[in-house]
């Protein structure tokens, strides 16, 4: 494989790191760089190190983590999706992880969005490539969306004195869930 189709793999696993962080962003416009940095940081390694372990597993584990961890994944955001919605509509800042990125969510978001990880790494058991490389890439890739995401989704919330941001973020969530199924 070449480093071209590696970098562009890298960059499209990216994508549901990229995408959780816009919404965490957009919901924790108060929080600390640090803990958006240490949430991003947990992509990288959830993503690199599911892709390892997909790689060293190969297809023994395949049909198994198919048919299990998309619907543990799909479950895990619909709810951390539907509970920014009710706190959203609630309007109680303290009930909802909204205002709080705890290390729980943390790593729940980063074993939601490293599922598909997981199966990469599995392809790449059966193909010609260079596993360091592969794995570094993927996990620069989600660490640099993981920053910038929530760059976006802060500096957007901050443009809006409503509970919107929040809603939208608990939509992107339960959107990304979804898709995972389908």
């Amino acid at each position: 494989m070449s480093t071209i189709e590696i970098i562009i793999i890298a960059i499209v696993e990216a994508m549901d790191c990229f995408a959780v962080a816009i919404s965490t962003g957009l919901c924790k416009s108060g929080i600390k760089r640090s803990r958006a940095g240490l949430q991003a940081v947990s992509f990288g390694v959830f993503q690199g190190g599911m892709t390892m372990l997909g790689y060293f597993l190969g297809s023994f584990a395949e049909r198994w983590f198919n048919t299990v961890g998309t619907p543990i994944a799909c479950g895990i955001l619909c709810i951390l999706g539907g509970r920014m919605i009710f706190g959203a509509i609630r309007g109680d800042d303290e009930a909802v992880s909204c205002k709080h990125l705890s290390l729980t969510n943390i790593l729940l978001l980063s074993i939601a969005t490293s599922i598909d990880a997981f199966a990469v790494g599995i392809s790449f058991a059966f193909m010609s490539v260079n596993l360091s490389f592969a794995v570094s890439a993927i996990a620069f890739a989600s660490f640099a969306a993981g920053i910038i995401g929530f760059e976006i989704g802060r500096h957007t919330a901050k443009r809006f004195k409503t509970k919107i941001p929040e809603l939208i973020a608990g939509i992107i969530l339960i959107a990304i869930g979804v898709k995972m199924l389908y």
